[in-house]
């Protein structure tokens, strides 16, 4: 349950914007993110994709697709609460816990949803939560999801304590507890069975191939009943799919679409779910008057299908599948490989179509946009780090430097400090699961790793020991950017 205080600051929102009116002219805005997709999986970011991409090349064509774009976090719960908050995840006091009974986002912090339910949007959430919630047994006690949940109980903290007025899709991953369908605060179906790993509590009917093509056809029927039940009402769309995330599990009509293993294929079922949504907003003429924004959590994983021999990086060996294009590392890691993602958006007549721009963004940076975006300035004290890059989306050709630097977070919670073409990992691994051998550093030698990517794309070359004037003005950079409580150049 919110606070007094926080519940103030909801009505002064909604005062003003009830104040303005003019529902109609703000755009419908529907954000799709991927799971573990790659910058590299895309044919419009990579000619040598061995996944077909259709409906993604033909949405980039039609609008502005982004080359430095970041997810915020190399990993997928930290990068959804810098995406919904527009705040960064390392600004909490703890790291990843509690994901199963409590959930991540404080009461306190406003969310983008919350905002714009504020200011008369209708909004709804499918897919992959992955936030935490709380669960409660027999007597009313918070527990975790476990066979011991009373799955009749309401849940609290998810989706729909945070802005939006409906939910369908899974608490977790597709195989995370537990193992059922949600709408709104209540399971589909009451978990029963044992799953087969670690023996999630599992619905019988559950299985992880039938959820995005459900998940799919509640966000389709939503668009529908917008038009049906809520005409003029604009609405938002938040669409986080389950794919490319392990169980890789595309749906049958989806088999052999690609030359990259079943992984490719679940890409191109990606795709195909893009094109079915952009096909439902033509159909309702709601196109033109629709922002929508495609991107991923992180980098790849780079698993080629499940089973033995298909680690991390097999799609690439086995396949020459480029899944995070030329950018060193995978999920989780520290370089740009684990948080370097495709971020496409169109919104015709006011993004140029076919069009590009290089500069540096965040997914946070969605919160502050879409405030620009409606004309309502966001309270204090909310989306600490979030830039507004409508300019960008306008074609603003004198528009440079909006986000000054970045500060990005490895899977185990290192910081990464992006500035102009530097990168500060100050740590000598990768950051992430399947990079986290510690590089071995003689006396006097380097603590850390810099990386000059206007020379070093492939970040090949320490310049640690080089530079080291560049490594103390970055360490003071992130350290004030720490100590401010938000970044630099933000002052709500």
């Amino acid at each position: 349950m919110k606070t007094t205080c926080f519940l103030a600051i909801i009505i002064a929102i909604t005062v003003v914007a009830n104040a303005s009116g003019a529902e109609s002219s703000r755009p419908n805005i529907v954000f799709v993110l991927a799971d573990d997709l790659g910058y590299g999986d895309l044919h419009c970011y990579n000619a040598n994709s061995k996944v077909p991409t259709p409906n993604l090349d033909r949405l980039a064509n039609g609008g502005m697709r982004f080359t430095d774009a970041h997810s915020g976090a190399a990993v997928c719960s930290p990068t959804r609460y810098g995406f919904l908050t527009g705040r960064h995840f390392l600004r909490r006091p703890n790291w990843i816990e509690g994901i199963l009974n409590r959930c991540l986002i404080d009461e306190e912090q406003l969310t983008v949803a919350e905002y714009l339910q504020a200011n008369g949007y209708h909004t709804a959430c499918f897919g992959k939560w992955h936030l935490g919630q709380t669960w409660f047994d027999q007597k009313g006690k918070a527990t975790g999801a476990s066979f011991k949940t009373d799955y009749k109980r309401p849940t609290r903290g998810g989706p729909n304590d945070h802005g939006f007025d409906h939910f369908f899709g899974m608490n977790g991953t597709a195989v995370g507890s537990p193992l059922s369908l949600m709408e709104n605060r209540l399971v589909t179906e009451i978990p029963t069975v044992k799953g087969p790993k670690k023996g999630r509590p599992m619905a019988k009917s559950h299985r992880p191939i039938d959820v995005m093509p459900r998940t799919t056809q509640r966000a389709l029927d939503y668009i529908d009943a917008s038009v049906k039940e809520r005409k003029g009402q604009p609405f938002f769309i938040y669409y986080a799919l389950t794919a490319v995330h392990t169980p890789i599990v595309p749906a049958k009509q989806y088999h052999g679409k690609s030359d990259a293993s079943d992984y490719g294929d679940f890409v191109y079922q990606i795709d195909d779910t893009v094109g079915q949504i952009v096909q439902k907003l033509n159909e309702h003429d709601l196109s033109e008057n629709t922002l929508i924004v495609f991107s991923s959590d992180n980098g790849s994983h780079g698993r080629a299908a499940e089973g033995n021999g298909n680690g991390p990086g097999s799609v690439m060996k086995k396949f020459d599948h480029q899944a995070n294009g030329n950018w060193r590392g995978l999920k989780g890691d520290g370089y740009e490989g684990g948080h370097r993602v495709p971020f496409i958006a169109r919104w015709p007549g006011h993004v140029p179509v076919n069009s590009q721009c290089d500069e540096l963004i965040t997914l946070e940076d969605f919160m502050a946009t879409c405030a620009e975006i409606i004309g309502k300035p966001l309270p204090k004290d909310t989306a600490q780090d979030s830039f507004n890059i409508l300019p960008y989306l306008l074609g603003d050709k004198a528009a440079s430097g909006i986000r000054p630097y970045a500060v990005l977070s490895t899977f185990f919670g290192k910081p990464v400090i992006r500035k102009d073409s530097w990168v500060l990992m100050p740590f000598m691994e990768g950051g992430g699961p399947y990079n986290k051998n510690a590089v071995e550093s003689d006396e006097g030698g380097p603590q850390g790793q810099l990386f000059d990517l206007s020379t070093d794309p492939g970040q090949k070359k320490n310049l640690w020991l080089k530079h080291l004037d560049v490594v103390t003005e970055l360490t003071r950079l992130h350290a004030e950017h720490v100590s401010r409580g938000r970044s630099l150049g933000i002052d709500r």
